[in-house]
Order: C-alpha cells, then structure tokens, then sequence
C-alpha cells in the first residue's frame, strides 16, 4: 500500500469525519428550532460542508417538536455513491434545556461511509481533500465551526447500524460499526468516543478522546482474540502467504489533526496457536507459554523501541526466537534500527539425500544493526553477541549422513553496505574444538575459521553476485581403525559468480601441507605430503591442474622413496598420474594413475593402479635390508610389479603382484646358491600380508655344501609377514625326484619335522653328495628321509632308501678311506672293511638299501647291498681268523660269486650340512 500524500490528508481519518457530521447537523437542527421551522432546511449550513470538501450536499429536517427533532436524510457528496450518508439524526431535549443550548441525546442510524483504497491512499467518493489545503484548514478551522459548537452542549451521541464500505481491487469489504460519543463539558470541543467496529464478526474497539478547539485526539484500539482465519481471503490475496491464528493487539496513540501528525504511540500484540507462512519460511508462536508477543513504544514517529519473543521458525530451519529488543529510528535523512536478539536453534531430523539430525538446541545470541539514508545507501550488521549472559558457547551436536559432529557453537559476524544498485558484504565464521565420528575415524579441528565477501550488482542483463569465500583449519586430525593423519593446516578458497538465476560458477582450490598419514595395520607412514586441488563447476572451463607430492614414503623400517603428481578434475571424478622413486634400489621409478571419485563435495573413494618395469637388481643386493631374519641373503635378477589400491572411508584395500625372472639368491656364509629364479607373488588383501594360495616358485639350480640340486618348484603362501606356507615342494636331485609334503614356517618357531618322498635317485649321485667318496655306476633308489630341525639343529630321523624293486644296479666307489678311518690295521675288523672297499669298487647288486640316520652328532649311511664284485678280489679265507685275508700283489686272490655287503659312512653332520641354518631366515 502507498504511502497517503500529507498535501490531501491533513485529517484521514473515518473518526473525525463522523463526529464533525454529527454536530454540524445537530448545529443546524438546533438554529431551526429557534428560528422558524419553515426556514430550516433553507439555512441548512451548505457553504461550510461544502469546505470540508463536499461538492454535493442534501438533507432535510423531517419534524421538529417541543421534546425531539428528526432530520434525515443526509448525503454527502454524489448521490449515487456518495462518501458519507445519513438515515436520520435524532435529537431529544426538553424546551428548558434548548434555551440553555443543551441536548439530552442526539441518535444517528444508517450512518454509511463509503471508501476506496488504491495506490493513491484512500479516496472518499465526492469529496475533495485538496479544499482544506486551500482554506487553510491547519491555520483556521472552517467559519462559522468553532462558534456553532462553542455553546452548544450535547449529553450523549450516539450512532447506530453504521457500516464502513471499503473497496480495495475491485472488492468490497462491509465493516458494520457503531459508537458512543460523550462530550466532556459544555460544548462540543472536548470528545469521549468509544467505536466498535465489527469486520468478519470480529469486534474491535475504538476508545477516542477528541480536542476539537485544539485539534488533538488520544486514540486507544483494543482488540481481543481476532480469528485470523475470518480474513483469509484478504490474507490470500498476498500469493504464498497464509496466516492463521488469534491475535489480540492493544495501541495507544496521541494525534494531532491540523497537521496531521502523531505525537506518541505504543502497541502491544499477542499471537496464539496458529501460524505465518510465506514461501519457504514458516513462524509459529513458541514462546513459554505458547504464544508470542510484540510490543512497540514511541514518543514520536521517529523513534520506536519494540521488544518482541516467543517466536518458532519452523522452516527453513527450526529456530526460537526467544527474546528481541530493538530501537527504530525513522526520521531525519538516515533511518535504521539496532538490537540484540536471543535465539535457540532447535534439535532437528530432517530425512533426505543428506539427513541431518541435531539432539539438543543451540542457543544464538546476537545484535544487528541496519541504517539507511535518504540517499539511497544502507548498511547492516549481524554478529554473535559476546557480552550476552547467555553468549556462552555452547555445545553442539549434529549428525550428518551418519557423521557426528560436536563441538562448540559458533561465532559469526556480517557486514554489509549498498544502495539500490550495488551491494557488499563481508562475513566470519568461527568453530571451536570440533569433533567429528563416521565409519570408526575421529576427525579433529581444534579451530576453523572462515571469512569471505559477497558482492551484489545490477548489470544490463540482470543482477549478478560474485562472492569469494576463504576456510583454514590449522592443525586437523583423523584417527581410527589404524589410521591416523594429521595436517599443519588446511585450507578452502573459492570464488563463485551468478548471473540472474542462472547456476553460480564455481572457481575453488583445496591446498594442505606437511600431511602425515600412518597405518598401523601394515606399518605404512607417509610424510611431507603436500596438495594444490582446484575445483571448477563448468568442466568446459579452463583451469590449471593441481599438484600432489609425499616427500618420504615409509614401510615398517624401510625408507621406500618419494612421489610427485599432478591431478586434473574430471566430471564426478579427479583424475591423477604420478611417478615414485625408489630409495631402495638406485633408479628404480614406479608409474601410478588412478582416480579420486567423488559425488557433488562429498568424496566417495580414491582407486589407484601403479607398475614397476622391470629393473635389473644391483649385483649382490641385501636382501637384510627389507627381512632382518634375511640377513647375509643377496639377491640379483630383473623384478617387476603392479598392483592397485582403493581408500575409502571403510579403510585401504589392494593388491600386488610382484615377479622376478632369472633371479640368483646367495648365502655366501653357509655356501647357499640358487640360481635361475622365476616367481610370480600376488597379495590380493592389501594391507594385509597375505598371498594367493599356490604361488609357484622355480628355480634352475641350487648348490648347499656340496649338495647340488639341479632345479625344482614350489608352491607357496605367504600368510603373514611372520609366517610361510609351502604347499608342496619337488626337487630335482641326483636324477630323480623328491617331493616335500607341506610345511608352515613361522617366525620364532624352533620345532619343524618334514618329510621327503624320494623316486628313482641315482645311488652313485646320492653316495657321491652325502658320502664324501667318488661313485659311479648305475641303478636308482627310492624311500622316504624324515627331517627334524629343533633349535638350530637337524637330525634324520631313520630314513631310508631302496632299489627299484626287479632293477639291478651297479656301483663304483673309489676315495672310501672314509671307511677305515679311526679302525686299526691288522685287525679282522679292519680286513672286513678292506674286502668291502675291494668289492665296492666294482659291484653289482641285485638288491640295495640305504639307511639314513644321525647319531649324536654324526650323519649315519647304512649300505646294505646284495651282489657281487665284477673282478676276483685280493682276498682268500682263513679258517684260522674265521674272515677274509688280503694276499701280496701278484698272488691268486678268489672269485666271489655272491657277496652281501653291510658298510656304515659316518659323517660329521655339521661339516655336511653346512646349510643347516637356511630356516633362521624366516625369523
């Protein structure tokens, strides 16, 4: 609604307007009661109504008697809609009390106005409130008014079956009314009025004290329990606003008419149940006792001192207003209000794509200010108030999309200044000690600070606002399910720009330094990380790609290098490519590519494959730096790798596969080599270290002492970094085979037995290995050699060996001193083991057996052989000795045409299996 000109209204309002009507036409009835009947309506005071501004005019006086009069009726302004009409006025006196110029009574009914609302004010049909700016009427009341009143003295008025007919866009609302009007004292100039008004059955009452010499009114409206929903239409015509609800208003007010002008007011308003909705926002009362209440106080209309509480905003979020004080200072060139206002933001569960919980309220006290000047420029403020008693910062607790978030409340402040065209702001934001609770991780801010401006401009092609928005948090850290990082600070700058209604862009970089990241779980530590990550909402812009290093990548005890990378956005995605390189092995550089997905802000996960080309190991590399267990093991041959990882809020996943062609392992202390090495690892459950099962290992040759096994497999699990399961094991050894069965090495375990099938072994081969003597000859054995290693020591326990059922075989032994080591000459003893020698030098067998067991210290070879000597032997029998007897060089010695053979080789087992320590490499 416009604002009403001072230049036509000196006096709008419907109050005034009566009460002059009233006693003008009392003032003329009364002047043809002492004149002449006859002569009344002829000297019906038409010059003065019409310088109220009514052109037209009509009445008439219907009786006059001794004891009432009647007159009726009256129109004021076009007859066919005038602004003011009249059924009747009624006057009752007594003749006494005329010639003291008094009226008992004076009863007006059918007292209609009739009014339209437009955007020029309100406009009375036939009536011309620019008459009264012309006669002055601020300086110099109407002629003949004041002097027409002057004596004239009425007991009572009062006014029956009003009604008020206002029309606004083209609707007519009927407002019936009636009222009381006492004089104070004799005359007309001091007024008692009390006016009921009564729209849509509701009453309101009107209390007016009315000084017409002075042209001063004090005007009181008192309206108890309105149904605001008896106006809804009338609220309805406002789109999206609906207001429901019992109000009860009470005002008070001092006026002055000539000019119009008011002097003092106040107001006092209580709203119960029901609610106020426009759009997206929805108030409701919720003070203590379930209703809110505004009251405002001014000496003047310049300045307003309102106090207001007991306000709930239940959308767009769920706040109380619980108490608001405020000054409004609305005159002179700069206008503006300041405050302080106690609010609680309340607990809320909102469901959707993104639920939010919060359990207990919040309380948010702050102060505002805004200021306008007449030229069009304005500022306002709104920040935390800290001098508050209830200024407190209280704990918060929020949960988003399973995310717990407590903390203390926070601080705020803004700023802003503009005029019609233009407008900046400038805000802070500030947390406390903010915690953080998703998926078992803990993140921590001990502090966050965020500032940022906005910025509002009208442009040809619609109003455009750019802002720009700065976020630091020094200090963050996460924490949970064996993970922990920690960053010196993080920091959020982003500028955004919106042209009209159309979607802002975007322009933002997220950049941390020094990061540390540390997994319990596999032992992995990342530090000196560093990001530079932009962020643009249109893809088809250009922007430069960011950058990503770690300056020290740690693996439990092992320093394994560094990585640089740079990182570009894609659509729900970023996109990077990264080298590493190794400080393990000189050279040594590992690809990495891989993709951080995310959905709008919130990251979902980080997937990431590397490869390591092959690489030819230096000569000799120590194979202790990365297995202490493994210390004085080298290793040589070309490695390679690849694998793939994923990070996500439910922790680090991956796998691995790790190869190695024609690989040479030493143990240069026990005289170890194997030579030939190709193996393929894979550990699928990074970062666990645990393999595939049946991971094949071959190699072409292996050399222990003066054991040589010519290649072999195995098949193997890793599963864990203290423990190896060999599945199976075949060898190639002297000829034939020899398969392991199943064996699980564990760090720290001191008690291993396994054993070894063996199938068609060369018997000369083994003879030659085990025994320390030179062999040759033909025919293979089979059996099973059980092996204990308890505490550093290994022992055969009773195995044996045996010729291939069916299959003879022949043997040649030479260097078998061994045999006669430690008996003495010329003993029966020492000539038995002398035949033996003879014979074994040339021998076929039918049958042989191999006993392999230890003793003490010493390694024991059984031979056990059934057969004969190819050539006759340097021996003859001596009935004497009951044995066998070596004869001179030249003399006739004797054919054997069967001979069994039972020869034990005893060894010192250390000096044989120098190799017997390989297993303390898994410890």
């Amino acid at each position: 609604m416009n604002e009403l000109s001072p230049r036509k209204w000196n006096w709008p309002t419907v109050v005034p307007v009566l009460v002059t009507a009233a006693a003008l036409a009392t003032c003329l009835l009364l002047a043809g009661y002492l004149v002449l009947p006859a002569l009344v309506t002829d000297r019906l005071p038409v010059a003065q109504i019409q310088r109220l501004g009514f052109a037209d005019f009509t009445g008439r006086i219907s009786r006059i008697g001794l004891h009432q009069t009647a007159a009726g009726p009256f129109v004021f302004g076009h007859a066919d809609q005038p602004a003011l009409s009249i059924d009747s006025i009624v006057l009752d006196y007594s003749p006494g009390e005329v010639r003291q110029k008094k009226i008992r009574s004076l009863r007006i009914s059918g007292l209609t106005v009739n009014a339209t609302l437009g955007p020029d004010g309100m406009v009375f049909p036939g009536l011309d409130p620019g008459v009264w700016e012309r006669n002055k009427l601020e300086d110099k009341a109407p002629s003949g008014t004041s002097s027409s009143l002057a004596g004239l003295s009425v007991e009572k008025i009062e006014i029956r079956s009003g009604m008020v007919n206002l029309t606004w866009r083209h609707a007519t609302q009927k407002i019936p009314f009636e009222a009381d009007i006492r004089p104070d004292g004799r005359g007309m100039m001091n007024l008692d009025a009390h006016i009921r008004l009564f729209p849509r059955d509701q009453l309101l009452a009107i209390a007016a004290q009315v000084d017409v010499e002075n042209r001063k009114v004090k005007v009181g409206l008192d309206a108890k329990a309105v149904d605001l929903d008896r106006f809804a239409d009338l609220i309805h015509l406002l789109p999206g606003l609906d207001a429901t609800g019992d109000v009860t208003v009470q005002t008070n007010a001092r006026v002055t008419l000539t000019p119009f002008a008011i002097l003092g007011a106040n107001v006092d308003l209580t709203w119960r149940s029901g609610r106020l909705a426009y759009g997206p926002v929805n108030i409701e009362p919720g003070g203590d006792e379930a209703a809110a209440s505004l009251s405002a106080v001014a000496e003047n209309l310049a300045t307003w001192q309102v106090n207001a509480g007991g306000l709930r905003l239940q959308a767009p979020v769920p706040l109380i207003i619980n108490r608001m004080t405020a000054t409004l200072n609305l005159g002179g060139d700069i206008r503006g209000v300041t405050g302080n206002v106690d609010m609680t933001v309340l607990p809320i569960s909102v469901e959707s794509p993104l639920p939010v919980t919060m359990k207990s309220g919040v309380p948010v006290p702050a102060t505002f200010d805004v200021t306008q000047k007449a030229t069009g420029e304005w500022s306002a403020g709104f920040r935390r108030s800290e001098n508050n008693p209830s200024s407190r910062l209280d704990p918060m607790d929020i949960t988003i999309a399973g995310t717990r978030i407590h903390g203390a409340s926070p601080r705020f402040s803004l700023t802003a200044t503009g005029d019609g065209q233009n407008g900046t702001a400038d805000w802070q934001l500030g947390l406390n000690a903010l915690r953080a609770t998703a998926a078992g991780a803990i993140v921590n801010l001990p502090s966050a600070d965020a500032t940022g401006q906005l910025q509002f401009k009208q442009e040809p092609h619609g109003p455009a606002w750019i802002g720009d928005v700065r976020i630091r948090i020094p200090n963050p850290t996460v924490d949970g399910k064996g993970m922990a990082a920690k960053l010196d600070a993080l920091t959020l700058s982003a500028r955004f720009h919106q042209q009209g209604g159309g979607t802002p862009a975007v322009d933002a970089r997220l950049r941390f330094a020094n990061g540390q990241f540390q997994d319990q779980n596999s032992g992995l530590r990342l530090s000196g990380g560093r990001l530079d990550l932009p962020f643009r909402s249109d893809l088809k812009a250009t922007v430069s790609d960011g950058t990503f290093s770690i300056a020290r990548i740690d693996y439990r005890k092992h320093f394994l290098g560094k990585i640089q990378g740079r990182i570009a956005q894609k659509k729900n995605a970023y996109a990077f490519a990264a080298a590493h390189e190794s400080d393990l092995f000189p050279g040594m550089t590992a690809a990495l590519t891989g993709k951080v997905l995310t959905r709008g802000l919130r990251f979902e996960n980080a997937d990431v494959t590397f490869e390591v080309p092959s690489y030819e190991l230096p000569a000799g590399s120590d194979v202790g730096r990365f297995v202490p267990a493994m210390k004085g093991v080298t290793l040589s041959g070309t490695v390679s790798a690849n694998g793939n990882a994923s990070v996500s809020f439910s922790g680090f996943k991956g796998d691995l596969n790790v190869s190695m062609k024609s690989g040479e392992l030493e143990m240069a202390e026990k005289k170890i080599t194997v030579t030939g090495i190709d193996a393929t690892l894979r550990f699928p459950e990074l970062p666990r270290i645990r393999s595939g099962p049946a991971q094949h290992i071959e190699f072409s040759r292996a050399a222990m002492g003066g054991i040589v096994v010519d290649g072999g497999s195995f098949d193997v699990q890793v599963e864990s970094d203290n423990t190896l399961f060999i599945e199976k094991g075949r060898l190639n050894w002297c000829g034939g085979k020899v398969d392991a069965q199943s064996l699980r090495i564990a760090a720290g375990r001191q008690d291993y037995q396994v054993s070894l099938y063996c199938q068609r072994l060369g018997l000369s081969r083994i003879l030659e290995q085990l025994g320390a003597v030179n062999a040759r000859g033909s025919g293979t054995v089979n059996g099973r050699i059980p092996i204990a290693y308890t505490n550093g020591r290994i022992r055969f326990d009773d195995g044996f060996l045996f010729s291939t059922p069916g299959e003879t075989g022949q043997i040649q032994l030479t260097g078998t001193d061994i045999l006669t080591r430690g008996i003495p000459a010329g003993t029966p003893q020492f000539a038995q083991v002398e035949l033996a020698q003879a014979a074994l030098k040339d021998y076929a067998y039918t049958w042989a057996k191999l006993g392999l067991v230890s003793e003490g210290e010493d390694f024991v070879m059984r031979l056990q052989f059934d057969g004969k000597p190819a050539n006759p032997l340097p021996f003859i029998y001596k009935k004497e000795i009951g044995g066998f007897i070596r004869v001179e060089a030249g003399a006739q010695g004797s054919v054997f045409q069967g001979i069994g053979l039972d020869v034990n080789l005893r060894l010192p087992l250390n000096q044989l299996l120098q190799y017997k320590d390989i297993v303390n490499m898994n410890q």
